[in-house]
């Protein structure tokens, strides 16, 4: 998926806030498991260490967690009309 990214933000907030709409969008639904950081570094065209940064937004918000064997679920839906950053 080659993206545009806006040059006023970091690249990691822009795909947290990405991963975050999927989530409310039902993209990526409750008790999902999120694709591997290696696939979504492919998908977005960004370095994997700015997917990690972003999942760990994204688990900062609680919105994600890391289960048994490193993948990553979405465990809650963001709060409407806000996205931080």
């Amino acid at each position: 998926m080659p993206r545009q990214w806006a040059a006023d933000d970091y690249i990691w907030r822009q795909l947290a806030n990405d991963i975050s709409e999927r989530i409310a969008n039902g993209t990526y639904p409750l008790g999902s498991p999120l694709p591997a950081e290696d696939q979504l570094a492919s998908q977005y065209e960004v370095a994997r260490m700015t997917v990690r940064r972003a999942l760990r937004d994204l688990r900062k918000r609680k919105l994600i967690k890391t289960l048994h064997g490193h993948r990553n679920a979405v465990v809650a839906m963001p709060e409407p009309g806000g996205l931080p950053g």
